[in-house]
């Protein structure tokens, strides 16, 4: 993956980790009690798994971008549900995980692309 990209995917790893860092520190531990109790242990533990994303796409790169799909994929599932439940505050941040989402889905499909034409 060009360093570029891992540029960009380790800056909105880092920012999911700064955002939940936030809320559990003004909320405390599982801090999203307007949603169901595995919401709240999903959102809060990707305090811990958006880092690893951002240390694995250049510590061990197949990995890494294997963790991050599947982070995006789910969070954009999750917090669009949500949304489309009624949590309308959730609009802004959707719009923008999409869009990380979109970069996120390129960036595996180019890795992916790059790894078979090495194999």
């Amino acid at each position: 993956m060009p360093t570029i990209a891992k540029i960009i995917w380790t800056a909105g790893f880092v920012i999911g980790t700064i955002t939940h860092c936030l809320d559990l520190f003004h909320g405390g531990w599982l801090p999203y009690d307007f949603r169901p109790l595995p919401w709240n242990i999903y959102w809060t533990s990707l305090t811990f798994l958006d880092p690893l994303a951002a240390v694995l796409i250049w510590a061990r790169e197949r990995l890494g971008v294997w963790l991050g799909v599947a982070i995006i994929a789910s969070n954009v599932l999750v917090n669009g549900y949500t949304y489309l439940i009624g949590y309308e505050d959730f609009l802004f941040s959707l719009s923008l995980q999409c869009a990380f989402a979109a970069f996120v889905f390129f960036a595996a499909w180019e890795h992916s692309r790059a790894a078979e034409g090495e194999g």
